[in-house]
């Protein structure tokens, strides 16, 4: 929440359109929905470059978060039998 607020603060600097335009903009940049308002060719560099980041990091960080909190580190209490393979 705190990156797609900074992210709409960023770009209502960067852009002369209105707060609801640019917070779907922001929104569906984060999300990775694939929509617009039709304002991020009127963006400019900057504007596109925090859209790219924003998509980037709305794809991967949930994702990413999740399973890191799902995979800790756990030690076994229990070893797994080995035996060598005969072959032939």
């Amino acid at each position: 929440m705190v990156l797609v607020a900074a992210s709409t603060y960023l770009l209502l600097v960067f852009t002369p359109h209105s707060l609801d335009q640019v917070l779907f903009e922001v929104i569906s940049a984060f999300g990775t929905v694939g929509l617009s308002a039709g304002i991020t060719a009127d963006t400019g560099p900057a504007g596109h470059l925090l859209l790219v980041l924003l998509m980037f990091i709305g794809r991967t960080g949930p994702l990413t978060l999740g399973s890191a909190l799902a995979l800790k580190h756990r030690t076994r209490h229990y070893e797994l039998p080995e035996q060598p393979v005969i072959v032939g």
